[in-house]
């Protein structure tokens, strides 16, 4: 058993067995006579209507605690009276619990009154000792929470997170609003809905509905624009920049949804008919994007209505790079000939000398919305070194894994000027430096994390063992301890890091390098680690001589 009843709620017939039972009266002629049909005298029978009377008045004491009665909860635990007025004292009490009828769940009630001690146990051990604690924790990580709630699984979370949807409305603040998000434990599917300023749940891209346009007529149609035919050019030009569900594309189609779905529900404009002042409105929305409870929640499936655009508020580095890509959406939505003079799309990316992107920030001192900085925060060797040593020093304790794979990693993004994706898939077979020019610091910091994964590199700078060179140079050098981390390592030993997980990684140790040592330092993303210069074809060329391994 999971969890406790839904409602704690007794019939007549129970309050009085459990008051002929206080009364004296034996356990197995109790059971008979109001809670079945029949009964044996044996021993056996005794026994278990006496487990029967037990549950019973344990639900009881449960229901004076849901009720705050806690002098009523101490008499029910004594007992059978001892005397006549023992015996009217339980009765009494009896008759006013059952006066007092049903409960209801209350933000401040403990977890123990409504689950079951293990499950109580094991939500008080993470700190989570009332309903009020529950939801919160919830609302913070979503459907998942439980991830971090050690020894509680998918099974009884499914079960928990549909009792805390079914009570939502009973679970309030001292305001009297629900306190559970609306994205926790909404098991309803989403049906596909038509983009405007009238639709009333957030869809993802796929299933916003449009039909079938031929090209010739949507280019026709299209300077002047409707939603549905916004709706098609993202997908047009999605298919235009990468393969399906690629990182690329999952990330590109992040950022068209986001802006669809606000220029039709809070503009009310289709696409197209984006103006230079909606787009400050826009730089201003990622940062605040309310109501938070419409546009905010955890991670959810996309088939699911706990879906939402957001997790939360953009900082400045995300919405700069949210800027870049729809500069790159309405540039190609230009390439196709739909540029009408208004629209600010070639105004809104502009880009340097260098072919860096320059993007519109927030509105200057005159208003305009469109004042261009440019964000690609390059930075020098010299600048990088403290925070390579800083790894490299944490590298050195024997538990230090994720610090040396870390510095690996942004050895070799240094070196090579990888970007995320590139990072993430690179093998010595595709590496595009040469053994002889690969840096000192580079292979040490690749040797050590080899060695981490139970793998050796040369002393000239090569795997080593038939066929390992085609294997990712970037790996978790130890696999989470999930089902799925152990079906992938059992299937692919030698897996390398999800883009996403890579990035995870170093942005987790930026972070901790900007918290403990220098909250100044330039690079706020693993993007920005980037050396200052691409050379030659975008790879470093760094003559050293080759490292020595151990």
């Amino acid at each position: 058993m999971l969890t406790g009843n839904h409602l704690v709620n007794l019939t007549r017939s129970e309050f009085a067995a459990v008051r002929a039972y206080v009364q004296g009266m034996p356990a197995a002629m109790v059971v008979a006579r109001y809670l079945s049909d029949d009964g044996d005298d044996d021993d056996g029978a005794t026994e278990s209507a006496l487990r029967t009377l037990l549950g019973l008045r344990d639900r009881m004491v449960q229901l004076a605690h849901l009720h705050g009665r806690l002098d009523l909860a101490e008499l029910l635990e004594l007992g059978p009276g001892r005397s006549n007025r023992g015996m009217d004292r339980l009765v009494e009490a009896l008759a006013e619990l059952e006066r007092l009828g049903m409960a209801l769940p209350r933000a401040d009630h403990g977890v123990e009154l409504w689950f079951a001690p293990a499950l109580a146990r094991r939500l008080r051990a993470a700190d989570i000792g009332t309903l009020r604690g529950l939801v919160a924790v919830a609302n913070r990580r979503g459907t998942g929470w439980w991830r971090a709630v050690p020894r509680i699984g998918a099974l009884a979370a499914k079960v928990i997170n549909k009792w805390l949807f079914e009570n939502r409305q009973h679970v309030k603040d001292e305001d009297g609003a629900p306190l559970l998000g609306a994205h926790v434990g909404n098991l309803k599917a989403l049906a596909p809905a038509a983009l405007g300023p009238k639709l009333a749940q957030l869809v993802p891209l796929e299933r916003m509905s449009v039909e079938s346009t031929d090209s010739a007529d949507l280019l026709k149609s299209a300077i002047n624009g409707t939603y549905e035919e916004g709706v098609l050019w993202v997908h047009r030009w999605l298919s235009s920049v990468s393969a399906d569900n690629s990182p690329t594309w999952l990330a590109y189609r992040k950022e068209a949804e986001r802006l669809l779905l606000w220029s039709a529900v809070v503009q009310g404009k289709p696409l197209l008919s984006l103006t230079a002042e909606d787009l400050g409105t826009f730089w201003d929305f990622l940062a605040d994007p309310a109501p938070v409870n419409r546009w905010c929640g955890p991670r959810a499936s996309r088939e699911s209505a706990a879906w939402r655009p957001f997790s939360g508020p953009l900082g400045e580095t995300s919405r700069r790079h949210s800027l870049r890509v729809l500069g790159a959406l309405f540039s190609w939505i230009d390439a196709q000939g739909l540029g009408n003079g208004v629209s600010p799309r070639k105004n809104w990316v502009r880009f340097d000398e260098s072919g860096d992107v320059k993007v519109p920030l927030a509105p200057d001192a005159e208003g305009n919305p469109l004042a261009e900085s440019n964000p690609a925060t390059r930075l020098d060797d010299a600048t990088v070194a403290p925070f390579i040593d800083w790894l490299r020093e944490r590298g050195s304790a024997v538990d230090g894994m994720r610090y040396r794979a870390a510095e690996a990693a942004v050895q070799l993004m240094r070196e090579a000027n990888f970007g995320m994706a590139e990072l993430a898939s690179a093998t010595w077979k595709n590496l595009e430096i040469p053994d002889a020019a690969l840096g000192t610091l580079l292979l040490r910091s690749l040797h050590n994390h080899w060695q981490d994964r139970g793998l050796a590199i040369a002393r000239n700078g090569g795997p080593v063992g038939e066929d390992i060179g085609a294997i990712p140079l970037l790996a978790p050098p130890a696999p989470p301890p999930t089902g799925h981390a152990r079906r992938k390592a059992t299937t692919a030993p030698h897996a390398g890091y999800s883009v996403r997980g890579l990035h995870a990684l170093l942005s987790t140790v930026l972070a901790r390098y900007r918290e403990s040592c220098d909250p100044h330092f330039p690079a706020r993303t693993p993007r920005e680690l980037r050396p200052a210069l691409s050379l030659s074809g975008g790879r470093a060329t760094v003559q050293s001589e080759p490292f020595a391994a151990d």
